[in-house]
């Protein structure tokens, strides 16, 4: 399909990974209406997209001015309520002005249930049952945004949705080509489903990413070197134990006296929210994450619009003396140098037990979603291991459980005898050594206890 032949797409949400997004569409040759309900926002966009060469982007002054011509139409907003008030507002919603069999593309996080709630209300409140209804979410930052290699789940009420040659040719072009896009079986909210078992994971993670580099700081450790040891190759080109796509990709901000504003506390506060919603209404419970979600929740009280790399500072102290230790002990150590690599060493398979409990949550979490037959383990494993909520551990020992003849929970046993047999003890001291300073790795000491439990 060429530039010319292009579908017209209306991008509604032109946030951090909206933004991202909707501009690596005009820089293919998409011709894109973009809204958003922040003015300058909007400006910066189309400012942005006049510097593109050959851009074919205009603005709307509402979600229905930006469909009105319209084949495709993303929706990136915040949350499920901004889905619906974009879509059904009163006269400026976009269902009275979408074309007829256009599709709708949903990209927020949102609860698995709304996407078919969504579907309802189109055909029967609107009675629109000619438009297409995908749910999309993505997942891979703003980086991949701009370069489109968005890891995106997809998933619809009808499967010939997903291979409509517009709405197709729009999702392939933010998902390397089509490379790292991936159908979900089921129906509406199977994206969603996919999209919440990935963020067990990252919402662990970037809480643990925080809770690593403090708890480095605290220890006289050099901070730019766990940074730099953490996401180097083994001789294989493997990641070294105890990297993790949220570690590799928040160190820079954790280091950063002035971290530039790329993924907001709330947003990574929504996505586990609906995690929580999901273990009550399957019955499941996630201990990890749930800590995780408290100190998430902390946070928020006072940071909400805030970088999510500021949770290293909470967890040093926010407005005391040690706030900035993380980024002070870069290259600035305070333990000798004949015993900082072993030090650091120890920090690091302490990241590693982390991700060795929230790999098991990933698990038990996708049992409950009742995605355990061979295909879809394979499918949720390929998506996760490329994707953000990916580390090292979960891509050693996810494959180990699918085949260990005596289970899930026998092979995540046998991995943490191999990988962390001889270390506990070490992370034991570890956490009293921090306790003793003021400074409580609750993520580290909850990990423990439950490797504790697998290896007894």
């Amino acid at each position: 399909m060429s530039s010319e032949t292009f579908p017209k797409v209306a991008f509604i949400g032109l946030g951090a990974m909206g933004f991202a997004m909707s501009t690596h569409l005009v820089r293919t040759g998409f011709p894109v209406t973009g809204f958003d309900i922040y003015g300058p926002t909007l400006e910066r966009w189309q400012s942005t997209c006049n510097d593109i060469p050959a851009s074919r982007a205009s603005t709307a002054q509402s979600p229905a001015e930006a469909v009105k011509d319209a084949t495709v139409v993303c929706l990136m907003v915040a949350n499920h309520h901004h889905v619906h008030s974009a879509l059904f507002d009163d006269k400026v919603g976009a269902v009275h002005a979408l074309p007829k069999d256009s599709t709708v593309i949903i990209h927020a996080t949102i609860p698995p249930t709304q996407p078919a709630n969504v579907r309802e209300r189109l055909t029967k409140e609107f009675n629109r049952p000619d438009v297409k209804l995908i749910d999309a979410p993505v997942s891979g930052g703003v980086a991949r945004s701009i370069n489109g290699t968005l890891t995106i789940m997809t998933a619809s009420d009808d499967p010939a949705n997903l291979q409509q040659p517009d709405a197709k040719t729009v999702l392939e072009n933010v998902a390397s080509k089509g490379k790292t896009l991936y159908a979900i079986p089921g129906s509406l909210g199977g994206g969603e489903s996919a999209k919440a078992l990935n963020q067990v994971m990252c919402g662990i993670h970037i809480a643990a990413t925080g809770e690593i580099f403090g708890l480095a700081a605290v220890l006289g450790l050099d901070t730019q070197k766990l940074y730099d040891t953490l996401i180097e190759k083994d001789s294989a080109g493997k990641p070294v134990l105890g990297w993790s796509w949220m570690f590799e990709n928040r160190g820079p901000r954790v280091l950063s006296a002035t971290p530039p504003m790329a993924s907001a506390t709330a947003i990574i506060d929504k996505d586990v929210g609906i995690i929580r919603d999901e273990e009550v209404r399957l019955n499941v419970e996630l201990p990890l994450l749930n800590r995780a979600s408290e100190v998430i929740k902390e946070v928020m009280k006072t940071h909400a619009s805030a970088d999510d790399s500021c949770i290293a500072q909470y967890y040093l102290g926010f407005g005391s003396k040690r706030e900035g230790l993380a980024v002070e002990r870069a290259k600035n150590p305070s333990v000798a140098a004949e015993e900082h690599d072993a030090r650091l060493q120890d920090v690091a398979v302490a990241h590693a037990v982390i991700h060795l409990t929230s790999a098991f949550e990933t698990t038990i979490f996708a049992k409950s979603l009742d995605l355990v037959q061979e295909e879809q383990r394979k499918q949720w494993f390929s998506i996760i291991s490329g994707a953000a909520g990916g580390s090292t551990v979960f891509s050693e020992v996810i494959p180990l459980s699918f085949t260990d003849s005596e289970g899930n929970e026998a092979a995540f046993k046998k991995y943490a005898k191999e990988k962390f047999g001889n270390s506990l003890s070490r992370t034991a001291q570890v956490i009293e050594e921090a306790k003793a300073q003021g400074y409580h790795p609750v993520l580290l000491e909850a990990a423990t206890k439950n490797l504790e439990k697998l290896l007894n």
